[in-house]
């Protein structure tokens, strides 16, 4: 004679095992009284601000930046200047680059590489939200 499963349905908790102790765990009674399982707070959380008051004395390191290239800008151990030409290319025309703030600080740092490439008086960059005549002249 085979032994018969029993049927349960989804979400009811799976029986004891036959050897298992019967009475439940302190968080099975809060589950089972409460209907959902409690929440936990961290340690020394009291809902407010007061609690992170304490962080505002610790010590902080500044963090040295990055030898930079002088010529493309970007660290010295992914500088591409070796890529890069070794005169300036001779162009015809005149280039401005406007560039706005937040891409100065980018991680590719795409305008300082072509301003490398190209002879200084030929290539302008600036750096701005809005620019009015005056500015750009």
């Amino acid at each position: 004679m085979e032994p018969q499963a029993e049927e349960r349905t989804l979400g009811e908790p799976a029986p004891p095992p036959s050897g298992a102790l019967a009475s439940p765990t302190p968080d099975e009674e809060e589950r089972t009284e409460g209907g959902a399982p409690p929440t936990a707070t961290p340690a020394g959380a009291s809902g407010d601000s007061t609690s992170a008051d304490g962080l505002w004395g610790l010590p902080v390191e500044h963090a040295e930046r990055r030898p930079e290239c002088g010529r493309c800008s970007r660290p010295q151990k992914v500088c591409l200047c070796p890529y890069l030409p070794v005169r300036p290319l001779q162009i015809s025309t005149h280039l401005y680059i406007i560039q706005h703030p937040a891409e100065e600080s980018r991680v590719l740092r795409t305008v300082p590489l072509l301003a490398a490439c190209l002879p200084p008086d030929r290539c302008t960059v600036k750096i701005g939200r809005r620019f009015s005549e005056e500015r750009c002249s």
